[in-house]
């Protein structure tokens, strides 16, 4: 699985956007009131952090085995749903998982354990 850039969304719109270059980073966007759907909930602080190649090579697994789950997949993004999107070149690939997966709860484990969520 190569590809130039990889963003996630968790259930609750809060991004997090894995780069290899220039540096190995990983980057998130939260949520804030204003772009929540309630108005009220907030994902957090912004956060910015170089990562290992290690950390890196082990959130890509887990994305790799989410992907891999076909079971999983779902048409349409839903509250609780996560969402890979695997840019490649000039496309984009697009992955959509069902809400409670044990894959989402594995994803979102990884990514915050990395960047001290």
């Amino acid at each position: 699985m190569e590809f130039k850039d990889c963003r996630y969304l968790d259930g609750s719109g809060n991004e997090f956007i894995i780069k290899k270059t220039p540096k190995i980073t990983v980057e998130y966007n939260p949520v804030k009131p204003l772009q929540s759907s309630s108005g009220i909930y907030d994902g957090g602080e912004y956060v910015k952090k170089e990562i290992s190649e290690l950390q890196y090579n082990k959130i890509i697994s887990t994305l790799r085995d989410a992907i891999q789950n076909r079971d999983i997949y779902i048409n349409d993004r839903v509250k609780g749903s996560g969402m890979i999107i695997l840019q490649k070149e000039d496309k984009e690939n697009i992955y959509i998982l069902e809400p409670g997966s044990k894959e989402i709860e594995n994803i979102e484990k990884r990514l915050r354990d990395t960047i001290n969520l």
